[in-house]
């Protein structure tokens, strides 16, 4: 019915729904399903046997759609296929299998266009009309709960779809924007040091000559004047350079910030993050961006390893040192020591680059640690 795998490639496209912030939606709403239950509910005393088949078909769609929204659209139609061929089976002795056709509704709505999605919903419908027709006759409002569940999740799947869409081709326009800004920062540095370096460098060489040719004619006192004159000139330009090095825009920590809190929500953390207002005009240039590089590394680290949902990130101001603690609640074995792989031993070393302390720990709450002290006598310097 949806075996057509090769009509799965534009929607290849989409994020998966066990993904980002659809994961928890996608799984919170099996609760819902739970109405499949009610006409068994309704019409006891059933017999065991109704009730283990019956079961046994719902923990079955449990499986499938867990799978479902696991797998990637290329092998989404077989699951679908099962899914329905499931709903009609178990709608046999329960008309609560409605529910199934709604679940089947909302995935196709979010990974098919909306013309192959009104298609296979007619499909659907088309199919529950015979069986209401030919075999439900007695149920007459198994036709009605099916079909208005499968369109109107469909419309809800479909409305998820164009979202998310527009959602992506913001993030695609903010990286061509960033890309640009990149391009147009790497031509105006390349400007400032012609601008600095050329002329001067253009001086040194003339006077090079200069000396070389007044050497060669044994005029040693004006030949030591233009070496004189070299070094000033050559340690003018090397201040001129480091000016404009200097300038270069720096890695934000703000930005950092914001990107990594961006990360970590759009995986399914929840997220809190509490950054003093003193910190904006505190830190070095080096200062910063070491700890941009580390926040970034503690975020990858959390994906990487994490098997919590939530994440505190913390940037404390005191007059005697800034601190900075992250804290991931969802680690396995809490209540053993924290062993240091590559990315906490280049934490560690980022950390003594601008002579801050770092310590790796665990709690009974099931939360790594991280806390990480700057002292406040080396920012003033």
């Amino acid at each position: 019915m949806l075996n057509n795998a090769s009509s799965a490639h534009r929607e290849s496209v989409m994020p998966l729904l066990a993904s980002g912030r659809k994961k928890r939606w996608s799984y919170s709403s099996l609760f819902f399903s739970l109405f499949y239950f009610v006409p068994l509910v309704l019409s006891m005393p059933l017999p065991s046997s109704v009730w283990l088949l019956q079961l046994g078909g719902y923990g079955l769609f449990v499986a499938i759609y867990i799978r479902a929204i696991n797998s990637p659209p290329q092998v989404l139609p077989y699951f679908l296929s099962f899914l329905l061929l499931l709903g009609y089976a178990v709608s046999f002795q329960n008309p609560g299998g409605a529910i199934i056709f709604g679940f089947v509704g909302f995935i196709i709505g979010y990974y098919y266009t909306l013309q192959k999605g009104i298609a296979f919903i007619s499909l659907i419908a088309l199919s529950l009309a015979l069986l209401q027709l030919y075999i439900f006759k007695e149920q007459g409002w198994y036709l009605l709960a099916a079909t208005i569940n499968s369109v109107v999740l469909f419309g809800f799947g479909a409305m998820e779809r164009k979202e998310t869409e527009f959602q992506m081709k913001e993030a695609k326009h903010a990286e061509s924007m960033k890309t640009l800004s990149a391009i147009a920062e790497r031509e105006r540095i390349g400007r400032d040091l012609h601008d600095v370096a050329g002329h001067a460098l253009s001086s040194i060489a003339l006077k090079a000559q200069l000396a070389d040719k007044l050497l060669s004619k044994n005029e040693i006192t004006l030949a030591q004047q233009e070496v004189k004159a070299l070094a000033t000139l050559s340690q003018s330009l090397l201040s001129d350079i480091r000016y404009a090095v200097s300038d270069i825009k720096h890695l934000s920590l703000s930005d950092e910030i914001a990107k990594n809190i961006a990360l970590l929500e759009e995986n399914g953390f929840e997220t809190s993050f509490d950054v003093a207002k003193q910190l904006a005009n505190t830190l070095t240039s080096m200062e910063e961006s070491q700890l941009s590089l580390i926040i970034k590394e503690l975020t990858t680290n959390t994906l990487r390893h994490s098997k919590g949902k939530s994440v505190s990130l913390i940037l404390e101001y005191f007059e005697t040192a800034i601190i900075l603690k992250y804290l991931d609640y969802g680690r396995e074995n809490a209540q053993l020591s924290v062993i240091e792989g590559n990315g906490l031993t280049g934490i560690r070393e980022r950390a003594n680059t601008i002579g801050a302390e770092v310590v790796f720990s665990t709690s009974p709450d099931c939360a790594f640690h991280c806390e990480l002290i700057l002292p406040h006598k080396l920012v003033s310097d």
